[in-house]
């Protein structure tokens, strides 16, 4: 199959977004990732923790007043977590967001202060895209919101007429079309992240990784995880990463979170979305899934693979 390949990198959703697409000829192509960067761009500026004019400020500020209608997007991802918290019996909440504010991974919005006893079950999805909440909470959707970034950025490639190609979000990928070659799939080693683990091979699946290790923020204990545990709050982080695989980039990254806080018990939530993962902890534990090394093109686990 005959065309052009065209790649372009650009900072969006606190990362840095790459985005290649093969159509027929460069403008093609180049008009394909200029759309899928649309999307991006409009998915970021709606539901950004950091920007008050952002759908989700609005959100903080004034849905325990009033129904707000929100656009598309937000609904959207708004609806699919409170689908993985439902389904995860609530280990999967964006109301966690007051705990990262506290540990100050994330400015404290404008509006009331939450409510303590808040939960998904306050966020309240009502019909014309309108979203009330029960009482006064703070959501942060960054457990999600990438993942379906990527899913419609994939989604204005494919409209746009690209043949094949990959979105890339900081560890939340995407590939899709009949590529020549399957995307070579690598973590950053939890140990050291400044070096990577080469696990297999990609082709028309979605992957995300989540790692334990690059919050920053210095608690009682040492460095603190930037997945919250809703039951227990923030936690200790140590040198561990989760990879899951599933078909859209959404699930993978909210199942991230459910299978950092589960391991082994998320067995039956990833079941149910046809997905796989595996859990990464050195110096030398590699905890896989069933089917995870044949979706990355392996007939059994690489040999020496921790010590890539």
């Amino acid at each position: 199959m005959t065309g052009t390949t065209l790649r372009r990198m650009r900072p969006w959703l606190g990362t840095y977004v790459s985005i290649e697409a093969c159509a027929a000829d460069a403008a093609h192509a180049a008009l394909a990732i200029e759309a899928a960067f649309v999307e991006i761009a409009t998915i970021h500026a709606a539901m950004s923790f950091h920007s008050a004019s952002s759908e989700l400020a609005q959100l903080h500020r004034e849905a325990p007043l009033r129904p707000i209608r929100v656009g598309w997007h937000t609904w959207a991802v708004l609806a699919q977590a409170q689908h993985l918290a439902r389904l995860s019996d609530g280990v999967f909440d964006p109301t966690v967001a007051p705990q990262l504010v506290r540990h100050a991974a994330l400015p404290r919005p404008e509006g009331p202060a939450p409510d303590e006893t808040g939960n998904w079950r306050d966020i309240e999805l009502l019909n014309d895209q309108q979203v009330r909440f029960r009482r006064p909470l703070w959501i942060d959707l960054g457990g999600i919101a990438k993942g379906y970034a990527v899913d419609r950025a994939v989604a204005a490639l494919q409209r746009s007429g690209a043949r094949y190609g990959s979105v890339n979000a900081g560890g939340d990928l995407r590939v899709f079309g009949d590529a020549p070659e399957d995307l070579p799939l690598a973590v950053r080693n939890p140990v050291d992240p400044a070096t990577q683990i080469v696990l297999g091979t990609l082709r028309n699946r979605a992957v995300a990784t989540s790692g334990e290790f690059f919050l920053g923020r210095e608690g009682d204990t040492g460095g603190l995880s930037p997945i919250v545990d809703p039951a227990r709050g923030i936690r200790p982080a140590h040198a561990r990463s989760v990879t899951v695989i599933a078909e859209t980039c959404t699930v993978a990254d909210g199942l991230t979170k459910i299978v950092s806080l589960l391991g082994p018990k998320a067995q039956t939530l990833l079941d149910h979305f046809g997905a796989t993962a595996a859990i990464i902890e050195p110096p030398d534990q590699l905890h896989a899934a069933d089917g995870f090394w044949a979706a990355l093109g392996h007939t059994q686990p690489p040999g020496e693979l921790l010590h890539a």
